[in-house]
């Protein structure tokens, strides 16, 4: 009997040798497959998530109502418009209300300069809306940093 159990003892170690094996090899199996699949995918997932657009504030203005400079043979126009204003932030769309005496000068400063058949085509328009957004970007007074002005969009455009 001793010789069986002696016998037996070699065998059921050389098992449990396998058999530690096969787990160890299972376990680093499936650690290195959980890193594959999830960890990879969650950080995948976070690159393929699509950016949130930054805010966008509208800050509508009053309308305008303006004297043109009048043509060689024309009677006097008129142009009456209402623009709104596009910001990134809160914080640009506070400053400009903030300073809205002196945004409405420079913008009646460009319109009153213009002529009607200026400012009647699409290029005209084009062209008064990047005069007028290059204008705003410049500091106010008082100011240093200048607006971050996204967006002059023409929401009124009259003229008689």
């Amino acid at each position: 009997m001793a010789e069986n159990e002696q016998a037996v003892k070699p065998k059921s170690k050389k098992m449990l040798f396998i058999i530690l094996g096969v787990v160890l090899a299972l376990a680093i199996g499936g650690g290195a497959a959980y890193y594959f699949l999830v960890m990879k995918a969650d950080s995948h997932a976070a690159d393929s998530k699509p950016k949130t657009p930054d805010l966008q504030i509208f800050v509508p203005l009053e309308a305008f109502t303006v004297n043109l400079r009048p043509e060689s043979t024309e009677p006097q126009q008129y142009l009456q418009t209402t623009l709104n204003l596009q910001v990134p932030s809160e914080e640009m769309s506070a400053n400009l209300k903030a300073h809205m005496p002196e945004l409405r000068s420079r913008i009646l400063f460009i319109l009153t300069n213009k002529k009607a058949s200026e400012i009647t085509s699409v290029e005209g328009k084009n062209t008064l809306i990047t005069e007028i957004t290059e204008e705003l970007q410049k500091p106010f007074s008082g100011s240093q940093s200048e607006q971050k002005i996204t967006g002059v969009y023409l929401t009124s455009f009259i003229i008689q």
